[in-house]
């Protein structure tokens, strides 16, 4: 290395303003173009059979509904439902809907408390306007005959949608007893009391995702403005809305971060160097190094999402480390050489072992991430490494490169090393006495970390990503206390002809199957309406629209030989059998009102849940609606509707009996969620398991021995155990962070392994004992480790100023990782070594005689 310093010193001016040209360039791209997040659930779904059913028999449908959740109060906390409150509610509802008509009739579906009440006088009241009405008292009168009992029964075709209201549009405190007191015996002012209800504005689920996001984030602001000018208060919240402030508050967030984590490596390396310039050159070099990793990414078009904020530090905490090690030991041997481009190739040159494993181990750890079947983790991945490789090109080259060329213009003298004399004589006095103490710790640490691993849990949600207290995080919070089912979500039951088949059948078995999957759904609590008895769950599908039709018009029923008994569907004469394909294509052309709440036609429901082909039944689509705030939840309601389900070769479940009929299929953002938690852990292990052995293959290429190789491997894979044990502790989940923290344990832990090992190896070489050498590499290395841990650590401490919960987690638990990472590598791996040393020395000794009587 020393024979190209000539060369080296001679074309560093031109490398310098090469790289400067060049980071210049992709600044100006990134100031131009920059780097747009986008942070949604469908982005983090992994490819699935689910999937891809879902999304070829959605092309007959609707794309899935996007609602839009507004939680609606008034100012005093007194009853929402007032008429003066309905009234002004109805002036700002037609506000709205000219805000939609302007923005491409961006709400396909209004489900809001006025809009039920007028629709309710239109068909029932004569027309009443809604401004007209003084007393609650009127519109009782208007919908209501005399002597009406405040009760529903199966075979009312008004209990789904009354279910459906009481459970998700209105306050869990309901109280109606003035309705039925006047409804009965006419005293009283007939008015509902409750103190909030729920809007649903089901976006039009065609338009483009970032239009639909920029809608709904314009809404928002429109109903800010009617809470400022109203005595009502409109909180808003939906996915899509949380999506958007994600993706909003990202690039504020990284440049945050960036800039936090850039004072925390200058306090650092002002301390560990106490020289203008081993402070300003690595800054320099790691901030080129952002510069590459962002850059050139972007110009990629590379599809960032949150995650990437934190490769930012990741990329600092790590870079830090080679730069500390190089001027460390640039320092030691300009003492020796006074050419600095000599000194700074010598200094590559001693650590080019040390360091270029420490990089490939690194960026292996993150590379295999590239097999997550998680898209985002993936890029994260590659990310990560790539950030890497440009930390290690700006440590070695750039910052190489500013020593020489400042040495040219005035020579200067490297402050002297922190040595840490009393913090070395401590480890050493602990590695000579309490060996078997380091040991027992290390065994008892680990199976107590063990039993902690087996209890984490696995988590993901978007809000994860958003500052806790940001409104739409109030908004739900409060959701979540007022209403019984509040922002709930949806599943989609598909059916598509069997195997072989080009229709469904739409005889008397299929309607059997439909009431049966109608009766598992009202028994499942976790599905909106069926908490309250009678229970009638909350979905849009085939069976609830036949009944509902034939409930409003008995004679669609008798003509097509179905009847309602119980509140069920049957067919009248079994005898004559049934084809359902004839009742839905009449339906399909029927332009009366059908949704009591929303308003739809039945041709508009025929639409969203039977596709018809030449006049067979090609698909049904039921879409439920469940609720399910946790992953744990999420996990629990998928599992039910499935055990429901069943399978083929499970006798008498819903799969068994339609065998030949129909194939069947459960889809929808709750089963994304699962694959999603299902991709964690499959990408936990397998990128765990592919850094283990790269790590092992490097080191035992290198020490070309299983022994010495397993020694340097323990402590980075204890550390791995221990950070995942200490995740229990913290009270941390498993999520799309966290997951990475195994791999990244075993990114640095090697990195402090091979150097400590490598120091360990040349010190013995030149010293007389095993402690002697030791010291020697605890004085050098171990110091120099220390400081890099330092600033790796606190770099990585960052994160927590991050408003998103999920980076604040990650922030933490990697600074354990360097923690635990280092205390192995400076208390553990000395004493295996000497044990592996020892145990070497006792198999020569032995074999000693042996060979001289041979």
């Amino acid at each position: 290395m020393a024979l190209w310093s000539p060369r080296f010193k001679q074309w560093t001016p031109v490398l310098l303003v090469v790289v400067v040209l060049f980071t210049v360039g992709i600044s100006g791209h990134l100031i131009v173009s920059p780097p747009t997040f986008n942070t949604d659930l469908g982005d983090f779904a992994p490819e699935s059979d689910s999937r891809t059913s879902h999304d070829r028999i959605h092309e007959f449908f609707p794309n899935e509904a996007r609602p839009l959740f507004i939680h609606v109060t008034a100012d005093d906390g007194g009853n929402v439902l007032s008429i003066e409150h309905l009234q002004t509610m109805d002036e700002h509802l037609h506000h709205m809907e000219n805000e939609s008509m302007k923005r491409q009739d961006a709400v396909a579906v209004w489900t809001t408390a006025p809009g039920i009440v007028q629709l309710a006088l239109d068909e029932e009241g004569n027309s009443t306007d809604l401004h007209s009405v003084q007393e609650w008292t009127e519109i009782l009168d208007a919908l209501f005959d005399d002597d009406t009992e405040c009760t529903l029964t199966t075979d009312d075709q008004l209990l789904s949608a009354a279910r459906y209201v009481s459970s998700a549009l209105l306050h869990s405190e309901l109280n109606i007893d003035a309705s039925c007191s006047y409804l009965k015996d006419g005293t009283g002012d007939g008015a509902p009391v409750a103190a909030s209800t729920l809007w649903v504005l089901e976006i039009n689920p065609e338009l483009d995702e970032e239009e639909r996001k920029l809608i709904q984030d314009q809404f928002r602001s429109e109903f800010s403005a009617l809470s400022e000018s109203s005595d009502l208060n409109y909180g808003v919240a939906s996915l899509d809305l949380i999506s958007f402030d994600i993706d909003q508050g990202t690039f504020d967030n990284l440049a945050l971060l960036v800039v936090l984590a850039l004072v925390v490596v200058v306090v650092l390396l002002a301390i560990a160097f106490r020289s203008l310039n081993d402070v300003a050159f690595p800054l320099i070099g790691l901030s080129f190094a952002l510069i590459w990793t962002y850059g050139v990414l972007n110009a990629l078009g590379v599809r960032f999402t949150a995650l990437e904020v934190a490769v930012a530090p990741l990329v600092l905490g790590l870079g830090i480390d080679y730069a500390i090690h190089l001027q460390r030991a640039f320092a030691a041997i300009r003492k020796e050489v006074e050419d600095p481009a000599e000194a700074w190739l010598r200094a590559c040159a001693r650590l080019s072992v040390p360091l270029s494993l420490a990089v490939v181990t690194t960026v292996a750890a993150f590379l295999a991430n590239i097999i997550s079947p998680l898209p985002p983790l993936a890029t994260f991945g590659y990310a990560l490494a790539f950030g890497v490789v440009c930390a290690f090109a700006s440590s070695t080259v750039v910052v190489g490169a500013l020593h020489v060329v400042r040495n040219k213009l005035s020579p200067t003298h490297n402050a002297v090393a922190i040595t840490m004399p009393s913090l070395v004589n401590t480890i050493v006095g602990v590695q000579q006495k309490q060996q078997v103490m380091v040991l027992l710790a290390a065994i008892l640490i680990s199976g107590v970390s063990i039993v902690g691993v087996a209890s984490l849990e696995t988590d993901f949600d978007l809000a994860d990503f958003v500052d806790p207290e940001m409104e739409i995080m109030q908004v739900r919070d409060d959701m979540d206390s007022s209403y019984d089912s509040a922002a709930w979500k949806l599943i989609y039951i598909l059916f598509e002809p069997a195997d072989g088949q080009t229709s469904i059948p739409g005889d008397g078995l299929m309607i059997d199957e439909l009431r049966g999957l109608h009766k598992d759904l009202e028994t499942n609590h976790y599905v909106v309406g069926t908490d309250d008895s009678p229970a009638s769950p909350s979905y849009e599908g085939p069976y609830v629209l036949l009944r509902d039709a034939i409930l409003r018009n008995t004679t669609l029923g008798e003509v097509h030989n179905l009847q309602i008994y119980a509140g069920d569907v049957y067919v009248k004469n079994t005898s004559l059998g049934c084809d359902l394909a004839p009742v839905f294509a009449a339906l399909s052309s029927n332009t009366s009102v059908a949704d009591v709440l929303s308003g739809e036609t039945w041709a508009q429901r025929i639409t969203q849940t039977v596709h018809l082909e030449n006049g067979e039944i090609k698909y049904f689509r039921n879409e439920v609606r469940v609720e399910a705030s946790t992953s744990d939840q999420s996990n629990t309601v998928i599992s039910s509707i499935e055990e429901k389900i069943g399978t083929k070769g499970l006798s008498g479940t819903l799969r068994n009996n339609l065998d030949g009929h129909a194939e069947l299929h459960v889809t929808g953002d709750l089963v994304i969620l699962q694959t999603v938690l299902e991709g964690l852990n499959a990408s936990q292990i397998k990128s765990t398991a592919i850094s283990l052995s790269v790590s092992f293959l490097v080191l035992l290429v290198l020490t070309r021995r299983v022994v010495p190789a397993l020694a340097v491997l323990l402590p980075v894979a204890l550390a791995s155990l221990w950070v995942a044990g200490s995740m229990f502790v913290l009270s941390l989940k498993w999520n799309v962070l966290t997951v990475m923290v195994t791999a990244l344990t075993l990114g640095i832990g090697i990195d402090y392994s091979i150097h400590m090992w490598r120091r360990i190896e040349v010190e013995l070489a030149r010293r007389d004992t095993h402690w002697e050498a030791l010291r020697a590499a605890l004085s050098t290395t171990g110091v120099a480790l220390i400081m890099s841990a330092l600033t790796t650590a606190f770099g990585f401490l960052v994160l927590m100023f991050s408003p998103m919960p999920v980076i604040q987690d990650f922030g933490l638990i990697t600074a354990v990782t360097v923690f635990f990472s280092l205390m192995l590598a400076l208390l553990l791996l000395p004493v295996l070594i000497e044990l592996s040393a020892r145990n070497q020395e006792e198999v020569i000794e032995e074999l000693e005689p042996i060979v001289f009587e041979g």
